[in-house]
């Protein structure tokens, strides 16, 4: 029944797509949030647009914000934003206009802000759709208006309100067979599924309702937003619609985000960077590899649209954030070259101008308080003017993309979201998530970033040229559905490498060893048992012979129609199996990313190069061994030629080496010149540094 629902559920979202936007010929756009607020004069907002303009970055993020457009009930004052829209096409600079529909102002039930996540239930709908209409019908003739954001930061843990509730109920009837069947999974004696209810927090040993009932809202917060995405579309069906979710590193079923899901009524999907809010799970050396593995994330779970960073951190943080930074030129710098060599079509910064009051006066602003460019925005504008010199170039040019793809599963994180602990991180509620950044960074180290992909967003099925290797990151729930799909791909002759306690449970926390373990049908063997190692385990692994870092676990295997590959005294802990078709399943059943992500990446990024060397070393440009520190991002046009990002994440400088087709020399286009040693061109870095090279 799950699995039905899901597909009407999907044939649903790619109704009535909306127009698709394809930024066809032009080079990546730079732009800054202008905040608009009462008060500010008319030279104000029209220099703003001016700084813009001048700065090469011809996009303004705005927000419409309801309690400033209706200060009195049903009287409605555009004259701020009118003059914003007016400098905006005075300046030729694009308008991404972001709606606060579950923000209404104080005498609609609102604080004044631009509101928190979905609109709260149907009561409220009314209303909210009313200002839709005004806003969208006031500006949809704007040769300023570029794209409608619908909800800034949509995120929203599960919610009781009389209109979900309801939902929730149907939702239920469609997923099990009788009310019989849901007390019985429930613990429950209800007479109808008219009567059940949300389950209540706190401590309890059944988590199937829990479980359930955080399945729903993700698609009940997917429904809310194709609701406002509708609502926007009865009055402009011209304008591309757009959202910008936040927090991408860390669990996402927390707050109901299934990003792929949201595809069919988008055209374009972006994302909020701010290392302060969003980077709590990386030390500070990690956050250029953060910056590419969210670019990487928001990338494919809209592709073949195109994505942005919708939100970069432009200036410090003094009180909001969880930790206080302010961007170094080289941070402006790393950040962007990383997101436009990930094949970002936009990069916005939040803020030109910062907000008069509020728990953001005064911060994340490009405008020092005098209103003149900080040393950030004049990066972020010598960026920009590079871009505008390659134009030829960055219009044409697309990311490179690993033919590696490590796989994030929705139902895993929402069973860590349940059933987490906060003991060690191997319990923990980033567990699947840190096991992926893992075996990222381990192969970013290579100068390959992995494909980041759902697994109900994954192309299991067709058959291609050229092998392709997928990595099973601690997915510790998968259905029998999914595990069909994992075969069908091994049979068609690709590489599958599971590690952690990947399939050690079904839906519902069902304990898959305990019931025929259906995984061995991929894996050619059962788990045995599962051991504890308080200290940091190591396993070893031969054939290549080498010592992984694992996290808290190692895991015995009953090997059946696999090969043993490591051993810890006379038990399997890791095995390969040839499968019918050519295809190739690598199993190690202990939490190696993890190991990797918190100890060090060297090992496991050694055993990657050497397992998987001859598919690896496709690329164009690669590192030619482990680097530490350094990140490759690389785009390629349609006429051969390339630009290669190389970044030093450190604190410290550093000398990064990448190899590449024989003939091409680079042109540097940012940073310090390369010098050429043999078949190696080295790039020597400060701290932080960032090398941009044009290839031809």
């Amino acid at each position: 029944m799950r699995k039905a629902f899901v597909l009407i559920l999907s044939w649903a979202l790619l109704v009535n797509p909306g127009p698709v936007v394809a930024h066809a010929g032009e080079r990546p756009l730079l732009g800054a949030q202008i905040w608009i607020e009462p008060g500010q004069t008319p030279d104000e907002i029209d220099g703003w647009f001016r700084e813009l303009a001048n700065s090469h970055m011809p996009v303004a993020r705005l927000f419409l914000m309801w309690a400033y457009l209706e200060p009195r009930r049903d009287q409605w004052d555009f004259t701020e934003y009118d003059e914003a829209f007016k400098a905006a096409e005075k300046y030729h600079v694009r308008i991404v206009a972001t709606l606060t529909p579950s923000g209404p102002p104080p005498f609609r039930g609102g604080d004044g802000s631009q509101g928190e996540s979905v609109v709260p239930g149907d009561a409220k709908k009314p209303e909210a759709a009313e200002y839709i209409a005004k806003v969208v019908e006031h500006y949809r003739s704007s040769s300023a208006l570029d794209t409608w954001l619908i909800l800034n930061e949509p995120a929203q843990s599960p919610a009781s309100n009389p209109s979900s509730d309801q939902a929730f109920r149907l939702w239920l009837a469609q997923q099990y067979p009788s009310i019989e069947s849901l007390n019985t999974s429930w613990g429950t004696s209800y007479a109808s599924f008219d009567d059940a209810k949300p389950p209540t927090p706190g401590h309890v040993r059944n988590h199937t309702p829990e479980l359930d009932w955080r399945m729903f809202w993700q698609g009940y917060q997917t429904s809310q937003l194709r609701w406002l995405a509708d609502q926007v579309r009865k009055a402009d069906s011209n304008h591309p619609l757009h959202l910008n979710p936040a927090g991408l590193l860390e669990n996402l079923a927390s707050v109901s985000n299934d990003l792929p899901s949201w595809r069919g009524f988008l055209d374009t999907l972006g994302c909020s960077i701010h290392p302060p809010w969003h980077f709590g799970l990386l030390n500070r050396d990690q956050f250029a590899l953060g910056v590419s593995y969210v670019n990487d994330l928001v990338r494919s779970s809209i592709e073949p649209k195109p994505y942005w960073v919708t939100e970069l951190q432009g200036g410090d943080n003094i009180y909001s954030g969880r930790k206080p930074m302010e961007p170094s030129p080289e941070d402006i710098a790393q950040w962007v070259w990383t997101s436009v060599g990930s094949g970002a079509d936009r990069v916005i910064f939040w803020l030109l101008n910062a907000r008069a009051e509020g728990t953001e006066a005064a911060e994340w602003s490009l405008l020092d308080f005098q209103q003149k460019p900080s040393y950030r925005l004049r990066t972020a504008s010598e960026i920009a003017t590079v871009l505008d010199r390659q134009q030829s170039f960055f219009s044409r040019a697309r990311p490179m993309q690993s033919g590696v793809t490590v796989i994030l599963s929705r139902d895993t994180m929402m069973f860590e979201d349940t059933f987490h602990a906060e003991d060690d991180a191997a319990r923990g509620i980033n567990a699947h998530g840190l096991e992926a950044l893992g075996f990222y960074e381990a192969l970013s180290r290579l100068g390959q970033p992995p494909r980041v992909k759902y697994f109900d967003d994954f192309d299991w099925d067709t058959k291609t040229a050229e092998r392709r290797i997928v990595i099973l990151p601690d997915v510790r729930e998968v259905t029998e559905q999914q595990i069909a799909a994992l075969n069908q791909f091994v049979t068609h002759g690709n590489i599958l490498l599971i590690s952690g306690l990947t399939g050690f449970y079904g839906p519902h926390a069902i304990a898959w060893p305990l019931a025929g373990f259906p995984l061995s049908k991929i894996t050619g063997g059962r788990l045995k048992e599962v051991h504890n190692r308080v200290t940091t385990p190591f396993l070893s692994l031969g054939n290549p012979s080498i010592a992984l870092p694992s996290r808290l676990w190692v895991s015995s295997i009953l090997a059946e129609s696999s090969q043993a590959i490591g051993r810890e005294g006379d038990e399997v802990i890791a095995s390969e199996r040839i499968a019918f078709g050519g295809g190739k399943v690598i199993w190690i059943p202990s939490p190696i990313g993890l190991g990797a992500w918190l100890t060090d990446a060297r090992p496991l990024a050694n055993y990657l190069n050497r397992t998987l060397s001859t598919l690896l070393k496709r690329a164009p440009f690669i590192f030619p061994h482990p680097e530490s520190g350094c990140l490759l991002r690389t785009l390629e046009d349609s006429q051969g030629s390339y630009v290669t990002v190389v970044t030093n994440g450190d604190g410290v400088a550093n000398r990064c080496s990448i190899v590449g087709p024989a003939g091409l020399h680079p042109t540097t286009l940012w940073g310090a010149p390369s010098k050429r040693i043999g078949m190696e061109t080295i790039i020597s870095l400060p701290p932080r540094g960032t090398f941009v090279g044009l290839w031809r």
